[in-house]
């Protein structure tokens, strides 16, 4: 029996991955038997039409936290909602498994699949007064060192204002999604996603001359290359990048409402248990409840 209201939706696979791949081409013929449009099934990383496709109701991924970045970033501003099902390791993006395909897409189909909103970053790099590249993340922009463990020095400036100079081996802007991954390990804090916030956190600073600290959304961040620094490399959500020169500046700023995730999943913080970010001992309930080794 077919939908009487027809979707437009996108399915995205990860590359290189035959699972992936075939329950992709699996879920598409599904999605047609029912009346749906599927506007293409695409491998990740490959450029295509087909993300700028109107309408397009939302987009299926299937792949890791990796593939989830790079499908959501070429969608920023787009309001166009993603389901992740996970064909990675962590999966703190995604929201259902492989064996639930059929039980979220039909979730997704009815509306009964709520979507979150999660901001983003708008970046952009200006060399010798002109403005030569700009972009948008997900997780983070790193400006760090290149393979040399040498310095790199730059001047940092918040909302318009000098914060001060950072000498170390770099340092990170990430969005609350994006606390959890690099920014992290890297001694910045977790952020829940739902705030609008921006999170900078240095990587490795001598002396420790700037700490980590977190700003509002809409703040507006610059980095300026110094003289005396070693090679300086720009990277995006861990999957672009380019080299900095001397006097490059790059400006990162919030983008909010600009992702959107379909799902409810797991709380957030059955997200950081599960993951490994909280350590667990035994099974503890409610506070006030006694519980042995809680």
């Amino acid at each position: 029996m077919q939908n009487a209201t027809c979707r437009h939706i996108l399915l995205v696979y990860k590359a290189r991955h035959e699972r992936a791949a075939a329950l992709a081409e699996e879920a598409a013929l599904w999605l047609r038997q029912k009346g749906h449009e599927v506007t293409a099934v695409i491998c990740a990383g490959a450029d295509s039409p087909a993300y700028a496709a109107d309408p397009l109701d939302f987009v299926v991924v299937l792949g890791g936290d990796g593939t989830m970045l790079g499908v959501a970033r070429r969608l920023v501003g787009r309001k166009v909602p993603v389901l992740g099902i996970n064909f990675g390791r962590i999966g703190f993006l995604t929201d259902a498994q492989p064996e639930q395909w059929c039980e979220k897409l039909e979730e997704c189909l009815t509306g009964a699949e709520p979507v979150r909103s999660c901001m983003a970053l708008s970046w952009s790099l200006t060399r010798k007064g002109s403005q030569i590249a700009t972009g948008s993340a997900v997780n983070d922009v790193v400006l760090s060192r290149g393979s040399l463990s040498r310095l790199v020095l730059f001047d940092v400036y918040i909302a318009g204002e000098r914060l001060g100079s950072l000498r170390g081996d770099g340092i990170i802007v990430a969005t609350p999604v994006g606390s959890s991954g690099y920014s992290v390990s890297a001694g910045g804090s977790l952020l829940h996603p739902s705030m609008e916030a921006i999170a900078i956190t240095p990587i490795c600073p001598f002396l420790n001359s700037i700490s980590p600290m977190v700003f509002p959304g809409n703040t507006e961040c610059s980095f300026q290359i110094l003289q005396g620094s070693t090679d300086c490399f720009l990277t995006v959500d861990g999957q672009e990048g380019q080299q900095l020169e001397l006097g490059d500046i790059v400006t990162v700023a919030g983008l909010p409402d600009a992702v959107h995730f379909l799902g409810k999943g797991t709380t957030f913080f059955e997200r950081l248990r599960s993951r490994g970010f909280v350590l667990q001992g035994s099974e503890c309930g409610k506070p006030g409840e006694m519980h042995e080794q809680c």
